[in-house]
This record gives C-alpha cells, structure tokens and sequence, in this order.
C-alpha cells in the first residue's frame, strides 16, 4: 500500500475509531475532531507494513494548554498546524489498516522539522518514561499536588513563572537508581536563557543581608513558599543586583525541594527513601546543563506523579 506523502502528526478526518475492550470486544470512539498518525513516518510509508497507529485528535481546556503543550501533560501532544489547543490523545490509540488510511486526505498537523521532531519525542516519552521507585513517588506528590498542577494557571505568580520562565523541572539520582534507597535527590530547575546572572567561573556571590533574613530561618533553611519567592521574582526590575537575581532563582529552587516530603501517613520505607531526609536543589539554564545530566536525570511531569501503585 502506497502512503507516500504521508508523514507522523499528519491529521486525517474521520468520524470514528476502533478500540479493543476488556474481553477482546471492539468500541467504536468518536473522533469528531479526525485523528491523527502517531506512527513513525518510515512505518508509514514501508510498504511491507500493513497497519498504523493513530490517536483521536482533541480540544483542550486553555488552562491545559500550556502546561499540555509544554509536555507536563504526557498524555497529550500538540498538534499546532491545526490549532493551538489541538492535541493528539494518547489514552486512545488504534492501530488501523493501511488500506482504509489511504482512502483519507492527510492535513499536515506540524509544519516545521523541529515541530515534528518534537511530536516524535513526545510521542515516544509516553510510551517510554521512567518509573520512579513507589517510595520516592511519595515524595514527589506533594509538589504534584501544590505547585506542578500550577502551571498554566498564569493568574498566580507561581503559575506565570512555571509556564514563562522554567523549561523543565528534572530528578537527578546520584550514582543512579541501581543503588537502591536510600537516594540521594537533586531536583534541578532549568529556566530559560538570559533569567541567570553570568558570573565568572567559582564566583560564590553573597546573599545580600536583607535577601537572606527573608528567604531563610536561622538554620539556613528556606521558609518561603514557591508562590513567595516566584512573586518577588516576577517584580524584580532590570536593575536588580546580579547577585539577588542569583540567589532569588537559587530560593526558588529550594522552595521546591522542600515542598517534597512525604506524609505523615506514609509508609516508613517512604520516610527513609531520601539520604538525610531532604532533596537538593539546583538551578541553571538549560544552555548550561549537558547532555550527560539530562540523560540521568528524569523529567517531572504531573501524569509522571500518579500515586504509587499499580503501575
């Protein structure tokens, strides 16, 4: 069967989709919007393959869209060339017979290579994210529950910095999740470029005296929350002090970490997960972390945080 001209993300108009149930059954899902393929394009035009995978094309809600498009949401992947709220659902993929798909038009859903590229990978991370240990998840709910589901929510300063300013928010484990619990964390907070100070190569900037009694306790820890330090980061002016600047992303990064505790109902294996009972905490530009650090680390995203078990 011949599909040249068709590619991934493509969008084909039809009415319906044929999705096996439980006993083997098939349930016809609407697809009022089309679908959309979700094959990789080699599949597609390989003319030994017989079949390909779509998913329902759908409308999001526009406080999803953003945290959606972002890719906190990978149950859902952008679909811009038709909409910016078009999004292909994942929860619901066919696999549909090549015949049937050449009877249909195909609507390109993405129109540049990095759109596309980007369509695949997330396409590929839903099928292929990292399962974090039951007993780490416990720690990571809270910032699920509190500030990750903020994203999108551009009415709250927590909110605008998530969704303007952090790219992504990572866990690194050091040496690796091999070594069992205890772990030790690091949750790393990219932000985009030009947010961060340059400073010179083992320049430690001192926080400034006023900035430090009002971001830490007399401990050194930090006792604002993420909505805090996020409000006074969006009214810092362009003539803050490099350093402040610094050190209020710095907090703000911190704030985050301390929000990962698990409950007091937790289990005790929960409690002991994390070496010294708390999370690290770092933050950079996304220009600045390498290659090495973003393949050991893992992405966090709200659907990445569901409650431990099943899986």
């Amino acid at each position: 069967m011949n599909l040249d001209g068709f590619q991934q993300a493509d969008v084909l108009k039809t009415e319906r989709i044929p999705l096996l149930g439980p006993e083997g059954e098939v349930h016809w899902h609407p697809t009022p919007q089309g679908v959309v393929l979700i094959s990789q394009t080699c599949d597609i035009v390989q003319p030994t393959k017989a079949y390909l995978q779509v998913a329902p094309v759908v409308r999001l809600q526009p406080q999803q869209v953003k945290p959606a498009a972002k890719g906190a949401m990978p149950r859902y992947v952008a679909v811009p060339a038709v909409g910016v709220d078009a999004f292909a659902d994942l929860d619901h993929v066919a696999t549909v017979s090549k015949e049937h798909v050449a009877l249909l038009v195909p609507e390109r859903g993405v129109e540049t290579t990095q759109d596309l590229r980007r369509f695949g990978m997330r396409v590929g991370r839903r099928f292929a994210r990292f399962g974090f240990p039951d007993e780490v998840a416990y720690w990571l709910n809270p910032l699920k529950d509190q500030v990750v589901s903020k994203a999108g929510n551009v009415s709250s300063p927590l909110g605008r910095v998530l969704d303007e300013m952090v790219e992504s928010l990572r866990l690194e484990c050091d040496p690796g999740w091999e070594s069992g619990a205890p772990y030790q964390l690091k949750l790393l907070v990219l932000v985009k470029a030009g947010l961060l100070p340059a400073l010179d190569e083992g320049e430690i900037p001192s926080v400034p005296l006023a900035l430090s009694q009002w971001l830490y306790d007399e401990g050194g820890k930090i006792m604002r929350k993420p909505a805090q330090v996020a409000e006074r980061i969006l009214g810092m002016s362009d003539s803050v002090d490099r350093y402040e600047r610094q050190w209020l992303w710095e907090a703000f990064a911190e704030s985050l970490a301390a929000v990962c505790r698990p409950k007091a109902s937790a289990p005790p294996e929960a409690h002991d997960a994390v070496v010294d009972g708390e999370i690290g905490a770092e933050v950079a530009t996304v220009q600045e972390v390498s290659y090495e650090r973003i393949l050991r680390s893992e992405e966090i995203d709200v659907e990445h945080l569901s409650p431990p078990l099943p899986r």
